[in-house]
Protein backbone atom coordinates (compact mmCIF):
# COMPACT_ATOMS: atom_id res chain seq x y z
CA UNK A 1 0.00 0.00 0.00
CA UNK A 2 2.68 2.16 0.60
CA UNK A 3 4.56 1.39 -2.57
CA UNK A 4 1.10 2.65 -4.50
CA UNK A 5 0.53 5.55 -2.55
CA UNK A 6 4.47 6.87 -3.08
CA UNK A 7 3.98 5.99 -6.92
CA UNK A 8 0.63 8.16 -7.01
CA UNK A 9 2.29 10.65 -5.24
CA UNK A 10 5.25 10.28 -7.66
CA UNK A 11 2.48 10.44 -10.64
CA UNK A 12 0.70 13.43 -9.33
CA UNK A 13 3.32 15.46 -8.09
CA UNK A 14 4.61 16.43 -11.54
CA UNK A 15 0.61 16.55 -12.55
CA UNK A 16 -0.36 19.27 -10.22
CA UNK A 17 2.87 21.06 -10.30
CA UNK A 18 2.37 21.23 -14.56
CA UNK A 19 -1.13 22.41 -13.97
CA UNK A 20 -0.30 24.85 -11.35
CA UNK A 21 1.54 27.04 -14.31
CA UNK A 22 -1.64 27.55 -16.58
CA UNK A 23 -3.80 29.20 -13.91
CA UNK A 24 -2.81 32.02 -10.98
CA UNK A 25 -3.36 30.85 -7.51
CA UNK A 26 -6.30 30.47 -5.71
CA UNK A 27 -6.24 32.00 -1.82
CA UNK A 28 -3.65 29.67 0.00
CA UNK A 29 -4.79 27.66 2.91
CA UNK A 30 -2.56 26.38 5.38
CA UNK A 31 -5.12 24.19 6.75
CA UNK A 32 -5.14 20.81 4.95
CA UNK A 33 -7.74 18.93 6.72
CA UNK A 34 -10.29 22.16 5.77
CA UNK A 35 -9.33 21.82 2.35
CA UNK A 36 -10.08 18.01 1.68
CA UNK A 37 -13.37 18.71 3.77
CA UNK A 38 -14.06 21.84 1.22
CA UNK A 39 -13.36 18.99 -1.75
CA UNK A 40 -15.81 16.70 -0.41
CA UNK A 41 -18.34 19.46 0.25
CA UNK A 42 -17.72 20.44 -3.47
CA UNK A 43 -18.11 16.64 -5.12
CA UNK A 44 -21.41 16.94 -2.34
CA UNK A 45 -22.99 20.85 -3.99
CA UNK A 46 -22.31 19.42 -7.56
CA UNK A 47 -24.00 16.21 -6.89
CA UNK A 48 -27.11 17.73 -5.74
CA UNK A 49 -27.24 20.58 -8.35
CA UNK A 50 -27.36 18.21 -10.64
CA UNK A 51 -30.02 15.61 -9.87
CA UNK A 52 -31.62 19.03 -9.74
CA UNK A 53 -31.06 20.03 -13.20
CA UNK A 54 -29.47 22.98 -11.66
CA UNK A 55 -26.77 24.20 -13.76
CA UNK A 56 -26.76 27.74 -12.98
CA UNK A 57 -24.89 26.03 -9.79
CA UNK A 58 -22.94 23.52 -11.04
CA UNK A 59 -21.69 25.16 -14.34
CA UNK A 60 -20.14 27.53 -12.49
CA UNK A 61 -18.18 24.57 -10.23
CA UNK A 62 -16.05 23.56 -13.56
CA UNK A 63 -12.71 25.72 -14.14
CA UNK A 64 -13.02 27.50 -17.71
CA UNK A 65 -10.07 25.03 -19.47
CA UNK A 66 -11.62 21.78 -18.05
CA UNK A 67 -11.28 18.70 -19.83
CA UNK A 68 -14.12 16.10 -19.61
CA UNK A 69 -13.24 12.18 -20.46
CA UNK A 70 -15.59 10.16 -20.72
CA UNK A 71 -16.03 6.17 -21.45
CA UNK A 72 -16.84 5.92 -24.93
CA UNK A 73 -16.72 9.62 -25.90
CA UNK A 74 -14.96 11.84 -27.47
CA UNK A 75 -13.07 14.76 -24.61
CA UNK A 76 -14.83 17.86 -23.90
CA UNK A 77 -12.65 20.92 -23.50
CA UNK A 78 -14.19 23.98 -21.62
CA UNK A 79 -16.86 24.88 -19.24
CA UNK A 80 -19.44 25.85 -21.55
CA UNK A 81 -19.09 22.57 -23.51
CA UNK A 82 -19.05 20.09 -20.54
CA UNK A 83 -22.30 22.39 -18.77
CA UNK A 84 -24.06 22.00 -22.29
CA UNK A 85 -23.77 18.31 -22.79
CA UNK A 86 -24.59 17.54 -19.01
CA UNK A 87 -27.67 19.13 -18.85
CA UNK A 88 -28.47 17.50 -22.72
CA UNK A 89 -27.89 14.21 -21.22
CA UNK A 90 -28.91 14.27 -18.28
CA UNK A 91 -32.69 13.69 -17.73
CA UNK A 92 -33.33 14.14 -13.55
CA UNK A 93 -36.86 12.99 -14.42
CA UNK A 94 -35.45 9.36 -14.99
CA UNK A 95 -32.45 8.69 -12.66
CA UNK A 96 -30.75 9.98 -9.87
CA UNK A 97 -26.92 10.13 -8.75
CA UNK A 98 -25.22 9.47 -5.90
CA UNK A 99 -21.34 9.79 -5.35
CA UNK A 100 -19.08 8.44 -2.84
CA UNK A 101 -15.53 10.18 -2.74
CA UNK A 102 -13.00 7.10 -1.97
CA UNK A 103 -10.16 9.82 -1.77
CA UNK A 104 -9.22 13.15 -1.26
CA UNK A 105 -5.36 14.47 -1.74
CA UNK A 106 -4.49 18.15 -1.34
CA UNK A 107 -1.41 19.68 -2.52
CA UNK A 108 -1.31 23.41 -2.08
CA UNK A 109 -3.79 24.59 -5.15
CA UNK A 110 -4.55 21.64 -6.33
CA UNK A 111 -6.49 18.70 -5.37
CA UNK A 112 -6.86 14.80 -6.43
CA UNK A 113 -10.61 13.31 -5.53
CA UNK A 114 -12.04 10.01 -6.49
CA UNK A 115 -14.90 7.62 -5.81
CA UNK A 116 -17.39 5.91 -6.83
CA UNK A 117 -21.10 6.98 -8.50
CA UNK A 118 -24.50 5.12 -9.23
CA UNK A 119 -27.61 6.04 -11.45
CA UNK A 120 -30.56 4.75 -10.14
CA UNK A 121 -33.90 4.93 -12.03
CA UNK A 122 -37.14 6.97 -11.10
CA UNK A 123 -40.16 5.18 -11.41
CA UNK A 124 -40.86 7.53 -14.51
CA UNK A 125 -37.90 5.88 -16.18
CA UNK A 126 -40.10 2.70 -16.49
CA UNK A 127 -39.36 -0.53 -15.50
CA UNK A 128 -36.63 -1.74 -18.69
CA UNK A 129 -34.43 0.91 -17.13
CA UNK A 130 -31.42 -0.40 -15.36
CA UNK A 131 -29.27 1.30 -12.35
CA UNK A 132 -25.47 2.07 -13.54
CA UNK A 133 -22.62 2.67 -11.63
CA UNK A 134 -18.82 3.52 -11.80
CA UNK A 135 -15.94 5.23 -10.87
CA UNK A 136 -14.96 9.15 -11.07
CA UNK A 137 -11.40 10.91 -10.98
CA UNK A 138 -11.23 14.75 -10.84
CA UNK A 139 -8.20 17.30 -10.17
CA UNK A 140 -9.71 20.13 -8.61
CA UNK A 141 -7.72 23.73 -8.87
CA UNK A 142 -8.58 26.36 -6.12
CA UNK A 143 -9.80 29.49 -8.10
CA UNK A 144 -9.06 33.02 -6.98
CA UNK A 145 -11.95 33.37 -4.36
CA UNK A 146 -11.11 30.03 -2.76
CA UNK A 147 -13.56 27.60 -4.77
CA UNK A 148 -12.72 24.14 -5.74
CA UNK A 149 -12.97 23.83 -9.47
CA UNK A 150 -13.17 20.42 -11.58
CA UNK A 151 -10.40 20.63 -13.87
CA UNK A 152 -9.54 16.88 -14.98
CA UNK A 153 -12.19 14.72 -14.90
CA UNK A 154 -12.37 11.34 -16.04
CA UNK A 155 -15.38 8.25 -15.69
CA UNK A 156 -16.02 4.74 -16.40
CA UNK A 157 -18.88 2.86 -15.65
CA UNK A 158 -18.89 -1.08 -14.44
CA UNK A 159 -19.75 -3.30 -17.28
CA UNK A 160 -22.91 -5.49 -17.10
CA UNK A 161 -23.11 -8.21 -14.48
CA UNK A 162 -22.68 -11.72 -16.27
CA UNK A 163 -25.69 -13.44 -16.72
CA UNK A 164 -25.52 -16.75 -14.67
CA UNK A 165 -23.68 -19.61 -16.23
CA UNK A 166 -21.89 -17.53 -18.47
Amino acid sequence: MQMRSLLLGLVLIPLFTACGQRSAPGKASTDPSADTAAVRATVEKFNAAWNKGDSATYGPMIADDAILMGQGEPSLQGRDAIAARMAKDYDITKAQQSATVDEVIVLGDRAYARGTWSMNPTAAAGSDTKAMSGKWSILYQRSADGAWLASRWMWNQDAAPKPDGG
